[in-house]
């Protein structure tokens, strides 16, 4: 099958023009050897199918700023795979992104020049002159509009001209004068023109930048949240109540239902919770992205970001990160720079998730009851701080000898088209539930038999004493007795095993063992319409307090009525268990700390790699750990100073001897991603 590449800068419309020509016929994966995204789809001609490859956005192949994406643009088109090469720009910046067009030329590979977005061309007052083009630099030349698909059939049938016969060119190429002879813009004052002048001002645009921010933050996580209750009252219903049924009729062994309902099922109950929620986000960041908005928002921000290493464009995924870790972790991909998509994805679990929001409410309110909500800010005030002190370390310590210099080219505002929006959003979120699902299975099941699996052999004693999974957190209690979790109280040890499943899973974990339910026959068969009804129902419930829930973004007010209304039971055995509220807020520190959930381990993994997923989780461990225990240990100062003092000065040297190993061994892991450079002395 004949290869076509597509390339071109960022913002050219290159992904609409992608999805245009191939439809639904994609695959996604990453490059072989990097963590560059590979998108390919098959493009239908009249005589042939053929394979059209979609190169990483670039401004040159030769660019040093862009890292793996130029290289990786690059060796493709110097391997000769391709029989031809679509060079799409954008008609709006034709003199900046005709500069890659000697470069191809140079490759040896016929180019097809596709110079889209006339439609905002000729919106912002831009005369083009395509003939005038395609006679000075003597190859095809089509002019399109991908979001209408204007002009489609014409590059169809061009691609298909220049498969057969391409023609012969001359050697040299003046593009100073190809883009004299054919690019004029008026006098005029253009439509984008006019819209920065207030969306970039120098007084206002910080303050839309936030605000923008903060509705693609609250409509997104709470226009998912109505739906969430949906797919996990019908997906546990299908895939663990209606298996466990299943399996209980066919009397199959309790460790085969454990595997194929609670691990299995309960994957792929626990995936799709996540699914609405980074649907909807993943919908306002194509709306943003097809807008325009998005490389202007990334130029607001980048001043602040660059104090501490990181580029603007980066301030998206960590904002995205409060509503999820997953999508947070998976946009940091829009990241040009190796160095900055890493230390991105490095400190994204430290942004407070929604799902932890829950475990603040339930332990805050039953602890700080007049003060939840000050307890809250804080944790997520904290989880800031550690991120902007751990991207300032990777700065200096990894990445200090690397460019990290931030080329953003703002396109012309543009309409979002529904078509685009819509594609984007599903590429992306099939792309997360493939990926990350797969892993996500995988632990769901172990984690299932460790809480099934009873110290006595038998199966059947999930959220009991006799769980493995319950011994483990026994065995390993004492372990956190420095931090202020009480001797005997194991059940606080079980909810951090069962939050990597997903943060939120601490909650049940905690309100079951400190109140355990009465027991009910889980074998029953469910009753699937009343399941189905519930589950509709939920959406018209939920989507009834969606007002609230946009005024109270953080949901702090509802939740602690919530809470304090419906356990006393299980607050009243927590409050014992722990020795004093401080004991359980530094608790809280470590679950805002510690090891990110399953779902997003397994997208740091495939991000970034094993090392630096491994130095991530250690350094989140090893860090939740000492922070937890120093604020433990400082409210017990007055007391005890001799021993709060050694473990004070203990501890710090032990994490500072971990840093450095941890930094030797990330070092070792960046060759995979950041190819070394030796660069000349100052001076």
């Amino acid at each position: 099958m004949k290869e076509i590449a597509l390339i071109g800068g960022p913002n050219c419309g290159k992904t609409t023009l992608f999805n245009r020509l191939t439809g639904t016929r994609q695959r996604t994966g990453n490059w072989p050897g990097v963590t560059v995204e590979r998108k390919d789809g098959q493009l239908r001609l009249s005589e042939e199918h053929t394979l059209l490859i979609d190169l990483p956005g670039v401004y040159s192949l030769h660019d040093d700023i862009q890292g793996l994406e130029a290289r990786v643009a690059l060796d493709y088109v110097s391997s000769g795979k391709a029989e031809l090469v679509l060079l799409v720009v954008d008609a709006t910046r034709l003199p900046q992104q005709l500069e890659l067009l000697p470069e191809l030329i140079t490759a040896g590979t016929p180019v097809v020049l596709v110079v889209n977005m006339l439609d905002s061309a000729e919106a912002e007052g831009i005369k083009l002159d395509l003939g005038a083009l395609k006679s000075e630099i003597e190859i095809p030349v089509v002019g399109v509009v991908g979001s209408t698909g204007q002009g489609i059939n014409e590059l169809r049938q061009t691609i298909e001209q220049s498969l057969q016969s391409y023609p012969a060119t001359k050697g040299s190429l003046d593009l100073d004068r190809a883009v004299s002879v054919c690019f004029r813009e008026s006098g005029q004052t253009s439509r984008t023109e006019k819209i920065d002048r207030w969306l970039l001002h120098p007084k206002l645009a910080l303050p839309f930048f936030l605000l923008v921010m903060y509705l693609l933050f609250t409509v997104a996580v709470n226009v998912g949240a109505v739906f969430i209750d949906f797919f996990d009252i019908i997906l546990g219903s299908w895939f663990v109540d209606g298996t466990r049924w299943i399996m209980s009729t066919l009397q199959s062994p309790e460790w085969l239902t454990v595997i194929v309902a609670d691990g299995v099922g309960g994957g792929i109950q626990l995936v799709g919770t996540f699914i609405p929620v980074i649907g909807f986000l993943y919908l306002c960041m194509s709306f943003l992205e097809d807008s325009g908005y998005l490389s202007r928002a990334a130029f607001v921000i980048d001043r602040l970001m660059a104090r501490i290493g990181l580029p603007g464009q980066a301030f998206i995924p960590l904002i995205i990160g409060f509503g999820c870790n997953v999508p947070s972790v998976m946009a940091s991909r829009a990241l040009g720079h190796a160095s900055a998509r890493l230390t991105t994805i490095f400190i994204a679990p430290f942004m407070s998730c929604g799902a932890r929001l829950s475990v603040y409410v339930f332990v805050g309110t039953a602890f700080f009851p007049s003060q939840a909500q000050n307890a809250i800010f804080a944790l997520y005030i904290l989880g800031i701080l550690v991120a902007v002190l751990s991207a300032w370390i990777l700065r200096k310590k990894l990445f200090s000898g690397l460019v990290t210099a931030n080329i953003t080219e703002m396109p012309a505002y543009h309409r979002p088209l529904l078509r685009n929006v819509l594609t984007q959003t599903w590429h992306r979120l099939y792309s997360f539930i493939w990926r990350a699902g797969r892993r996500i299975v995988a632990v769901v099941i172990l984690l299932s038999v460790m809480s099934s699996f009873g110290t006595d052999g038998s199966w059947g004693n999930q959220d009991t004493e006799k769980s493995a999974l319950s011994a483990t957190g026994k065995a390993l209690t004492p372990l956190f007795i420095p931090m202020g979790v009480g001797e005997e109280n194991w059940p606080a040890t079980v909810g951090l095993f069962t939050g990597l499943f997903a943060k939120e899973v601490v909650v049940g974990t905690l309100d079951t063992l400190y109140a355990p339910p009465d027991d009910k026959n889980t074998d029953e068969q469910p009753d699937f319409i009343d399941d189905i009804k519930a589950a509709f129902t939920s959406i018209v419930a939920n989507a009834a307090g969606l007002v609230g829930a946009l005024a109270d973004p953080l949901g702090i007010s509802s939740a602690q009525n919530d809470a304090s209304a419906t356990q006393p039971g299980s607050y009243t055995a927590m409050q014992q268990m722990f020795p004093s509220a401080w004991g359980a807020f530094c608790y809280l520190v470590f679950i805002l700390l510690y090891a990110p959930c399953v779902a997003t381990i397994g997208v740091m993994q495939k991000e970034a790699g094993h090392v630096w997923l491994t130095a991530s989780v250690l350094w989140s461990l090893l860090l939740s750990y000492w922070l937890a225990t120093l604020l433990w240990h400082l409210s017990m100062f007055a007391g005890n100073p001799v021993a709060a003092l050694v473990w004070i000065i203990g501890s710090t040297a032990v994490l500072y001897g971990c840093y450095r190993f941890i930094i030797m061994y990330m070092k070792k892991g960046i060759e995979d991603h950041i190819p070394v450079v030796n660069l000349p002395p100052n001076g």
